[in-house]
């Protein structure tokens, strides 16, 4: 009963960040249509985006299947080849030993040991000789199954190939319209006062989005976290992703300072968790695009925005190390990169004083 009652407390958790998370996402709902636009385009784009990387995995993995398959293909000929040879040779030995017929040997008596020796010997041969043919015959139908498996192989690797084609060009079409979209949005805050409310605003609802899931998380999760507390891996937490601090923690940005680290990053690069926890946002946020929230113990977050594509759910547990996103200019951004912050009770951290030298 008590394994019931803790998978059934854990479920309405999740359902509570679900919820939460969903609510929040559109905590501030767009002024103007472009910009509702645009989070839908950015959501499509990631989508694709994402499901293009598992294609390119699907594609890959058949490659070499057919690879694989074409080398056994080889070994199984090369192996015939010389089957079939020794098979020659024991025809020939065995014709060389017994040119009598059977029946005239057995009738022989005039040097018994000789007839028995050569009888044996003929039974020998006749025997190897069966033997061969089966593992050729053995080796002749492994060889037709493996065209079959190729034949296959290659027809699902023309289809994938095809629908991966399919959605380049959907993704090409998205990045048009995204760049139509931003275009219409920056020529709406061309002031640099709008730009700087925008900016202000945008900082404000992260914050009262943390706070909120800090509320609805602060016992359960921290509860549930059995690992070496986070406090103890100060300077010891890898980087999410490889790549250059373009923007480091507390420099200046329009009209204030940069709450995280900004890491110029190539597009498409697996964005992973710096440590275990669960997953209490993952969806699109005015000013942040594709963004993930992962909360460690009771006291820590970790963000990653401006993704490409998000991996994981909502109430998903993960481990450090596991891809949680990927690299991306969501969010209105002109520039590949990961805005990536740490947050103790939703006060901003340096992440270069937490994170490995």
């Amino acid at each position: 009963m008590a394994a019931v009652s803790k998978d059934q407390e854990l479920r309405q958790i999740q359902d509570k960040i679900k919820v939460l998370a969903d609510n929040l996402s559109d905590l501030n709902k767009q002024k103007n249509q472009a910009s509702s636009e645009l989070k839908r385009v950015e959501q499509q784009y990631g989508e694709i985006s994402r499901t293009v990387q598992e294609l390119d995995t699907l594609v890959n993995s058949k490659r070499q299947r057919i690879n694989e398959i074409q080398q056994e293909m080889q070994l199984q000929n090369s192996w015939l080849h010389t089957q079939k040879s020794q098979l020659a040779e024991q025809v020939k030995t065995a014709y060389a030993l017994g040119r009598q017929e059977q029946l005239k040997l057995l009738l022989n008596q005039q040097d018994v040991n000789r007839s028995s020796r050569i009888m044996t010997y003929y039974k020998y041969f006749n025997q190897a000789r069966l033997d061969k043919l089966q593992r050729i015959n053995a080796s002749l139908q492994l060889l037709t199954n493996l065209e079959q498996d190729k034949l296959l192989e290659s027809q699902e690797l023309a289809k994938l190939m095809a629908d991966n084609k399919l959605l380049q060009e959907q993704l090409i079409l998205s990045k048009i319209e995204r760049k139509q979209l931003l275009e219409k949005i920056n020529k709406d805050y061309q002031d640099n006062s709008q730009q700087l409310s925008r900016l202000k605003k945008n900082e404000k609802q992260l914050k009262l989005l943390i706070s909120r899931l800090e509320y609805v998380t602060r016992t359960e999760i921290a509860n549930k976290i059995k690992t070496q507390s986070f406090t103890h891996l100060r300077g010891k937490l890898p980087w999410p992703v490889q790549g250059k601090i373009a923007k480091s923690f507390g420099s200046l940005r329009s009209g204030g300072k940069w709450n995280g680290v900004l890491i110029q990053a190539q597009e498409g690069s697996k964005i992973k968790a710096i440590a275990h926890g669960q997953i209490v946002f993952s969806g699109w946020f005015k000013g942040y695009g594709l963004l993930a929230i992962v909360k460690h113990d009771k006291n820590f977050m970790s963000l990653y925005a401006f993704n490409q594509s998000l991996y994981g759910d909502v109430g998903d547990w993960i481990k450090a190390g596991d891809t949680i996103a990927t690299v991306g200019n969501s969010g209105g951004r002109d520039k590949a990169g990961l805005y990536f912050e740490i947050r103790k009770k939703n006060k901003p951290l340096n992440p270069q004083k937490w994170c490995k030298k």
